[in-house]
């Protein structure tokens, strides 16, 4: 990615990637498999020249992490405000990206209201917290997006941290004190869903014998 402080992942539906669809000009389109091995290094765009055009009929929405860093000043917190001014002197340190803002955007309508949210923002944030070293999440809702609110709250166990009321907007987050704490909660959180959602034999496909889920790349997403 060009942003260093951004994440996106296209999101695919399995079931349009599974039928085969017809390409642009009426031709036939021989979806290369999807990776489930973990992504080297040198694995580059060019090894998948033609992935973008093959897959655009199976493209249903997109997935964002917006990185930034955590400010924990506190005006009314002495000895914080005499760190601050000590550091005011000296060369500031290169921002240390430990949160992100999370957006889901499913455009397809026909591919709402099918759970995938919540599974779409599990992955995304174990991603955020291993390969990222993210320990906070949050999110921006308006008051009437109720839908949304449920997901985040009751399904993810966000909790309110902040609302505006000129926007009629409220703040959720999801914290811990690292990215290692953040990953485990996590996994128990995506195996709390399986075991609700899924059968025994599909939720071994997603998680290992030690209860960890799998490479991100890997995880399935229900259609």
């Amino acid at each position: 990615m060009d942003d260093e402080k951004k994440c996106t992942f296209i999101i695919l539906a399995r079931d349009l990637l599974s039928r085969g669809e017809l390409g642009g000009n009426g031709e036939n389109i021989a979806v290369p498999p999807i990776p489930t091995e973990h992504i080297e290094k040198d694995r580059k765009e060019e090894s998948y020249p033609n992935l973008i055009e093959q897959t655009l009929h199976a493209m249903i929405g997109d997935i964002n992490l917006f990185l930034s860093e955590e400010d924990d000043y506190n005006s009314d917190d002495e000895e914080n405000f005499q760190q601050q001014q000590m550091l005011q002197t000296k060369a500031p340190a290169p921002a240390e990206l430990t949160q992100a803002e999370l957006d889901i955007m499913i455009a397809v309508e026909s591919h709402r209201h099918k759970a995938l949210g919540t599974e779409l923002a599990l992955m995304m944030m174990y991603y955020g917290a291993t390969a990222l070293k993210l320990r906070r999440f949050y999110v921006k809702i308006k008051d009437t997006n109720h839908a949304s609110i449920k997901l985040f709250k009751e399904k993810l166990g966000f909790v309110e941290c902040a609302y505006a009321e000129c926007f009629g907007e409220y703040e959720f987050e999801l914290k811990c004190e690292t990215s290692k704490e953040m990953s485990e909660l996590v996994e128990q959180k995506w195996q709390s869903l399986v075991k609700k959602t899924q059968p025994a034999s599909a939720a071994d496909e997603s998680v290992d014998g030690n209860g960890r889920i799998y490479d991100v790349y890997e995880c399935p997403v229900s259609d």
